[in-house]
């Protein structure tokens, strides 16, 4: 039986790819002076009024005041400790800060400027501002600033002098993750305005991420102006 030329067709190749970011815990050696001190000073006056409440042959009226606000200190210090040092993610999707099972997430797109302020890093975004402190994440933001200005470095607002102590981003810093493609069902797309409905109908910038829907791509991305045409990625 003779063999069929040509049966095997070419599977087209997918414009999908993996997706990774790197996943950043804060610096250990990085406290917030003010927790701190309201740690220290509530320890010392559940301190105080439990010696002179139990201890003392002559218990004060007041120990168990200071029991009370020196409790109220530790439990403010315990639950404040970890606000400063938020998990960080860069990558693929922009950032992500997360706050205990969720993700607070910028892509690159949607920044609108980068910059420094009071020793926070401030992100812009189109309708909202987060921050990262710069002594609890110096590898986040070192990361953040070398692949934002790649992506987006018209939103780069940054002085040389206000990151100059940061070190330089390694492939070995932090923890790589795989992550899922982003949500875009619901999202406009930016050439045409029109919301689009399904993802199999989007199209994806590779550099900054910004959406479009399949029939709209331009040649280059309206947002970052990288170029784009097949180039383009599936959602």
């Amino acid at each position: 039986m003779a063999e069929v030329q040509g049966s095997k067709k070419k599977k087209k190749k997918s414009s999908k790819r993996t997706r990774k970011e790197r996943r950043y815990v804060g610096e250990t050696t990085y406290a917030s002076k003010v927790t701190t001190g309201i740690g220290m000073f509530g320890a010392m006056l559940l301190g105080a009024g439990v010696y002179s409440r139990w201890v003392s042959d002559h218990p004060a009226s007041y120990a168990v005041y200071l029991v009370a606000v020196g409790a109220v200190g530790l439990v403010a210090a315990l639950s404040l400790g970890d606000i400063g040092t938020l998990p960080v993610r860069v990558g693929d999707l922009g950032i992500a800060i997360e706050r205990g099972n969720e993700l607070d997430r910028i892509g690159w797109s949607d920044l609108k400027r980068v910059y420094v302020e009071k020793g926070k890093l401030m992100l812009e975004a189109r309708e909202s501002t987060s921050s990262i402190t710069l002594a609890a994440h110096p590898k986040a933001v070192a990361r953040l600033l070398a692949e934002g200005t790649q992506r987006v470095p018209e939103a780069m607002d940054v002085k040389r002098s206000a990151i100059e102590d940061l070190p330089t981003p390694r492939d070995d810093d932090g923890e790589l993750l795989t992550v899922d493609g982003p949500q875009v069902a619901g999202r406009s797309c930016r050439a045409s305005g029109k919301t689009i409905a399904f993802e199999r109908d989007a199209r994806l910038c590779p550099q900054c991420g910004e959406v479009y829907l399949k029939d709209r791509v331009p040649k280059k991305c309206l947002t970052c102006s990288a170029e784009l045409g097949e180039r383009a990625l599936e959602a």
